[in-house]
């Protein structure tokens, strides 16, 4: 296969993808304008005071979801404490002033989309949502519990112009079976990695519905559904002021054999001081990273197929394959990649004889004043790189 004609082919069914993606939204958009709305603090047990708990109050309101086409509350600014998660209905429109701040005081996640009970499968879950706005403060290390944002098995959401804050291990969000989902215009700040324990967590993670092992929450089928129809565009993900940066800004640590995460898109976003790579794609195929930012972060981008390790080598029936998925169609294109390296290379592509990468393309990003290798490509077929500047510190 001719790789000047694949290539623009896959530049072709990428687009489209992003096109369906952006129509999506604008659909979900204008689906919950129409939702029946509600201002929160007008509901009694809903304070946003600092003091009393607001979660129970806010969760009535949640619930209306379920007799209604839709759900719309409006949250005025104040401070509003989470004494217990909050649990998504379906079309739902979570929309928060930028000055309301919602402040975890207890040991699990702040947002759930799935009970504890229940048995979702595929994309069937409790999707068309927004969530919009507001600081969402973990408060480590006051209270653990890890992952802030838990969204499995469902489809049509929208996470955007939000703060996620102070986090300790965990993920700010999972992603797990998800599909048709946009993050955009959000600040991911402040992680611990527990003393290393964790230094390899993102602060959005895209995962499978593998085992209870990768996904405690209860609520899923463990179907081995993978996410599909990813954008994640122009967000930040850095330091606070009081915790460093994430392990990984983007990325998936856990795969299964013949399954994988496709039509990612990773475009115009700022990551500074990872700890580990900005945006570490495993078993990913159909992959867009355009036009984003790294700043002394310890790895840049990391294209990788799944461990050949008794556990992300196993298929759907749990029997080891003892080889890794091949990945084709990654799209690395006028990326920035400032400083770091303390981890590992600016740009790492590693396939191998028997499941090789093919069809990348690596366009114009600019490596600068990074120590290491700039750039790693190992087990590539049918693949271009062109225009990379490298400058060595």
């Amino acid at each position: 296969m001719d790789k000047e004609q694949k290539l623009p082919a896959v530049f072709n069914e990428l687009a489209e993808t992003l096109r369906d993606i952006s129509r999506t939204s604008n659909h979900l958009n204008e689906k919950l304008k129409s939702a029946y709305t509600i201002v929160a603090t007008d509901h009694p047990l809903v304070r946003a005071d600092g003091r009393h708990d607001d979660a129970k109050g806010i969760q009535r309101l949640l619930n209306l979801a379920d007799g209604k086409k839709g759900i719309h509350i409006v949250f005025p600014p104040g401070l509003y404490t989470l004494r217990r998660p909050l649990r998504l209905k379906p079309n739902t429109f979570f929309e928060a002033s930028n000055d309301a701040i919602f402040r975890k005081k207890h040991h699990g996640p702040m947002l759930l989309n799935l009970h504890r009970r229940d048995r979702m499968r595929v994309y069937r879950g409790n999707g068309n949502l927004i969530i919009r706005g507001g600081t969402w403060d973990a408060n480590y290390p006051v209270y653990r519990g890890g992952t802030s944002f838990v969204l499995g098995h469902a489809e049509n959401v929208i996470i955007e112009q939000l703060q996620l804050v102070e986090h300790g291990g965990g993920h700010a969000i999972e992603l797990n079976a998800m599909r048709n989902i946009e993050v955009r215009h959000c600040k991911f700040l402040g992680y611990d990695d527990r003393n290393g324990e964790r230094a390899y967590s993102e602060a959005i993670q895209l995962d499978l519905a593998k085992a209870r092992r990768v996904f405690p929450w209860g609520g899923s089928v463990f179907d081995q559904t993978t996410c599909k129809d990813i954008w994640i565009h122009h967000n930040s993900f850095g330091p606070s002021d009081t915790k460093g940066s994430w392990g990984r800004a983007i990325g998936s640590h856990s795969a299964t054999a013949d399954r994988w995460h496709e039509r990612i898109f990773v475009t115009d976003n700022k990551m500074k001081e990872t700890l580990q790579w900005a945006v570490r794609a495993y078993s990913w195929r159909d992959v867009v990273l355009y036009n984003n930012r790294m700043e002394s972060c310890g790895g840049g981008i990391a294209i990788h197929p799944n461990y050949v390790d008794g556990r992300n080598d196993t298929d759907s029936k749990n029997r080891p394959t003892g080889r890794s998925n091949p990945i084709k169609n990654v799209l690395i294109i006028q990326n920035a990649i400032l400083g770091g390296g303390n981890y590992a290379s600016a740009i790492r592509l590693k396939g191998d004889e028997k499941s090789p990468i093919t069809c990348a393309c690596l366009r114009g990003n600019h490596v600068e004043s990074f120590p290491g290798k700039g750039i790693l490509v190992t087990g590539t077929a049918n693949s271009l790189i062109h225009n990379e500047t490298a400058l060595s510190r």
